[in-house]
């Protein structure tokens, strides 16, 4: 086979060939690496049989493409590893955010399961203590963490409870997401009513003094007097 590759009384040309070839699967992401590792060997083998030996061995041009090809099927598949990576990564960023939402629900439930039988919510917080009252009779396994590993956080009163939690920035980025809730709603105590408004009472004017039998007014004093 490698003697009809090489035409009678022509250099051959067979190496160069073979690099060319490599460099063209180097183009294909799944043997990108190991097709560029052979085109690199066999066209560093190429250039120094044909620079030694230029009238046994020829296709130069050939080599040089392989190469050139080599480099740019690595270039493709850092590039396209990368973009894999980085799609994995916010994957399982995204699995995560969804276990800690079935997390949350787990919670939810289990607190329902209680008012369900108790008529109300239980007055508690912290999820360590929600565990030790709502494990094993409304859950047989309460979750204490979130999708990341973070502790949720619990409140419970009588009218409703709040489990949330704190899910860290997404891949990529510094801001970090609204918290994940699940509640029921607290309603809150009615108002008590306002306190009765006082009326004011008008104050009664004073009435003329009456005289007493026998005692003479300063009126009729004075009338006294001009007679």
């Amino acid at each position: 086979m490698l003697r009809r590759l090489r035409e009678p009384g022509k250099p051959s040309e067979i190496l160069a060939r073979l690099a060319l070839y490599a460099g063209v699967l180097a183009l294909l992401p799944l043997v990108a690496p190991v097709a560029a590792a052979i085109s690199a060997l066999i066209s560093l083998l190429a250039i120094l049989l044909i620079s030694n030996y230029p009238e046994k061995h020829a296709g130069r041009r050939k080599v040089y493409l392989g190469l050139a090809l080599c480099m740019i099927g690595m270039g493709l598949f850092f590039v396209e590893g990368t973009i894999f990576w980085r799609w994995k990564i916010r994957q399982a960023y995204e699995q995560r955010l969804s276990i800690s939402r079935f997390r949350l629900a787990e919670v939810a439930q289990a607190f329902e399961a209680y008012r369900q039988e108790m008529g109300s919510y239980p007055e508690v917080s912290g999820i360590f203590r929600t565990r030790d009252l709502l494990q094993p009779k409304y859950s047989l396994a309460l979750p204490a963490t979130d999708g990341f590993d973070g502790a949720l956080s619990v409140t419970s009163r009588p009218e409703g409870f709040a489990v949330s939690a704190s899910p860290p920035p997404p891949p990529g980025s510094t801001l970090a997401p609204p918290p994940l809730v699940a509640e029921s709603g607290f309603q809150p105590a009615p108002a008590p009513p306002p306190p009765p408004v006082e009326e004011a009472v008008p104050e009664a004017s004073p009435s003329p003094a009456t005289p007493e039998p026998g005692e003479v007014t300063r009126e009729e004093g004075e009338v006294k007097s001009e007679k």
